[in-house]
């Protein structure tokens, strides 16, 4: 039993680790209140990416999606982004933000702390820039 407690520990640390590499390396931030802050005051739509530790299409979806040039370029030039883990960093959000499947996105106003469009599921590239262009038409109409 103790060898199960401290292998589950060394797991959860080292995908907790992971998570906070990605972070680093694309410049999301990892503490809700911390990024609303941010959105607010540069008036930008807050980025919610909701992964979890044990979740394949998560890693995918940061890989093949996320860590791709024109993706990055466009989440780091027109939202602010956080990435938090679903079930670790419970408590560390909203309730209401709760997803039931990963990785999910939301795209949050940050004055009404309304969701603006939430999108499921692991999401190509090409597809995953027409998401970011749509959510940006609509925040700027919103402001209006």
């Amino acid at each position: 039993m103790k060898t199960f407690v401290l292998l589950f520990t060394l797991v959860f640390t080292l995908f907790s680790a992971q998570i906070d590499e990605f972070a680093t390396n694309m410049g999301y931030l990892r503490d809700y209140d911390q990024a609303l802050k941010v959105a607010q005051k540069e008036n930008k739509p807050l980025m919610l990416v909701m992964v979890g530790d044990y979740c394949p299409w998560c890693r995918k979806f940061e890989r093949k999606t996320l860590q791709r040039e024109a993706v990055a370029l466009n989440v780091n030039e027109n939202f602010i982004a956080l990435i938090v883990d679903r079930n670790h960093d419970k408590g560390k959000y909203p309730e209401g933000l709760y997803a039931k499947r990963i990785p999910t996105v939301y795209f949050i106003e940050p004055k009404t702390q309304s969701t603006i469009f939430e999108s499921l599921g692991y999401v190509k590239k090409d597809e995953f820039q027409e998401t970011l262009n749509e959510v940006m038409t609509e925040f700027k109409s919103e402001k209006k």
